[in-house]
């Protein structure tokens, strides 16, 4: 039901519908159950924890024993309310349980990460003001604070993540955009 990346979606809505032959074993097995629960309980109560596990919900477990019949196809949900950031099937492909369908990303609120050079370490700390500008956004300045600083430094390229927290309420900000910060600092002697 989700066919493209930028698509917004809401949480619980359907993004696609799949079929599993497992999924409708565990469902014949819980109407069999159904049958002997008055003689069997535990064994009735297993197959219904079964079907949870696979994060069927009480009300479609009463649907199915309401019905009699295993549904065949069940609908997959948003479990969040963002915008789709990468889809990794397409219809008519098999997936595996748990398997990611997509990724979805809530830009409400970004981090902007900026690498902090080995040799300039003790001088940025978490609190730390930084001004900084977009590339993409010329002529705008925007102003954080450091929330996290990566106590690893990165062997490859000597630098470590200084991370800020920025609501993004009017969607300016775009995942993968280049931004320079520069940190405020007053040093004394």
């Amino acid at each position: 039901n989700v066919d493209f990346t930028g698509e917004k979606v809401n949480r619980g809505q359907t993004l696609a519908m799949v079929y599993s032959p497992q999924l409708v074993t565990a469902q014949e097995e819980l109407l069999q159950a159904n049958s002997i629960k008055n003689s069997q309980p535990e064994l009735f109560e297993a197959a219904k924890q079964k079907l949870r596990n696979w994060k069927i919900s009480d009300n479609t477990i009463s649907k199915i024993l309401s019905t009699g019949k295993p549904i065949q196809k069940f609908s997959i949900t948003a479990d969040v309310s963002g915008i789709v950031t990468a889809k990794k099937v397409a219809l008519g492909d098999y997936v595996d349980r748990g398997m990611p369908l997509y990724e979805i990303a809530d830009l409400s609120s970004v981090w902007v990460l900026f690498d902090v050079y080995e040799n300039d370490m003790a001088w940025v700390k978490v609190g730390d003001k930084i001004n900084y500008t977009i590339q993409s956004i010329p002529g705008e300045n925007f102003e954080g604070t450091i929330s996290f600083l990566d106590p690893i430094i990165n062997p490859e390229t000597r630098v470590a993540s200084a991370r800020i927290e920025v609501k993004n309420t009017n969607n300016k900000l775009k995942p993968e955009m280049f931004a320079s910060g520069i940190v405020q600092n007053n040093i004394t002697k």
